[in-house]
């Protein structure tokens, strides 16, 4: 494989500096790591999640170039889906000359259900990488909810979206401009809020969302469905009857002030996504961190993750009353409690992450 070499902006230095870790795992070892960001895209979730993993370690962030394939450090790859096929020759290259990798794998399952040639080819090249000495692939749901995870990978993290909130965006401030959150609340009229946050498709279940709202007149007179986020072209007529039965919309991009106006106004957070989507969720994680119950498709991962954790959450399936459990709300959960969670995922998960990176030595 030619490896293609480095310049200016495939190697651009993200942070040299040692942060530091939870008590017992300061990041601020002598050791730092190549961060080998294979796509190198420059939007604005990549850059909080590059951000992120550099308060946890020193990195330099690189793309794919002979440097950082042959770094004397420990290399991570951020999201192995991203290129394949590089994280697995990358791995196995490094593997040889006695160097660790470790790449976080995302979307598992298709590897494991998939029934394409390529997706067969995914799974037998991740079960031949566990063979390999300091190649570490990791999940980010832990192995119980899905104990097949075993097949493609070394270990697992807590997903970072359920432990990378600084504690004072966990707070209740108030927000600069409250306008959504004023009108959130007159259309509520008093009743408890579940809320479906960024972008809407069917991916996220949306059409089911709407649906739900729009053909129950009971839930309609208990429970405001309401959301904030582009809905997708293709969903306008479940919207259309979502809107006209008294659903709160908000059809565009939202900031992210107004982004914390919806979690600090929901009361469950919508995440029962469609199977096809059935992975780690950023909403589901944000909503979490904050201690508000979340509503979840019965038997999707996260809902697994909800009943190994303990996560308040309201479980629904497609028979015809499911949606009854949807007025039966938990109560948000105790700071301390969701405090003491969090702390706990990102000491496992850095334990994990240290190892796997041989940072330790």
């Amino acid at each position: 494989m030619q490896l293609p070499e480095s310049d200016g902006t495939q190697m651009e230095c993200v942070s040299e500096i040692p942060q530091r870790g939870p008590e017992g795992l300061a990041a601020d070892s002598a050791k730092s790591i190549t961060l080998l960001d294979i796509g190198m895209v420059e939007d604005g979730h990549r850059a909080s999640y590059v951000s992120f993993l550099s308060s946890l370690f020193p990195l330099e962030r690189m793309g794919f170039c002979r440097r950082a394939v042959f770094s004397r450090r420990p290399v991570l790859v951020p999201m192995v889906e991203e290129s394949f096929l590089i994280y697995a020759a990358t791995a196995v290259i490094r593997s040889l000359m006695g160097r660790s990798t470790a790449g976080l794998l995302f979307r598992p399952l298709p590897a494991l259900y998939g029934n394409g040639v390529r997706l067969k080819a995914k799974y037998l090249l991740l079960a031949l990488l566990r063979r390999f000495p300091r190649v570490t692939t990791l999940t980010i749901l832990p192995f119980e909810v899905e104990p097949r995870f075993a097949e493609i990978a070394d270990d697992w993290i807590h997903d970072p979206q359920l432990w990378d909130l600084e504690e004072q965006k966990r707070q209740s401030a108030p927000p600069s401009t409250p306008g959504l959150l004023n009108q959130l609340h007159a259309s509520a009229g008093g009743r408890p809020i579940c809320m479906a946050i960024g972008r809407q498709d069917r991916s996220k279940g949306f059409d089911w969302f709407c649906r739900l709202f729009a053909e129950n007149l009971r839930l309609r007179e208990s429970v405001l469905f309401a959301f904030g986020g582009k809905v997708s072209q293709d969903l306008a007529a479940p919207l259309e009857s979502f809107t006209r039965s008294g659903g709160f919309g908000c059809n565009r991009f939202v900031s992210d002030d107004e982004l914390m106006q919806l979690y600090s106004g929901a009361d469950l957070v919508w995440c029962a996504y469609d199977a096809s989507y059935d992975q780690a969720s950023g909403i589901f994680g944000r909503a979490v961190q904050l201690g508000i119950p979340v509503v979840v498709r019965k038997g999707a991962l996260i809902h697994r993750q909800c009943l190994r954790e303990g996560i308040p959450c309201v479980a629904i399936g497609t028979a015809d009353h499911d949606w009854e459990s949807l007025s039966h709300i938990p109560p948000r959960e105790p700071r301390a409690v969701v405090l003491a969670r969090t702390r706990r995922m990102r000491d496992e998960s850095l334990q994990t992450l240290h190892k796997a990176l041989d940072l330790r030595r």
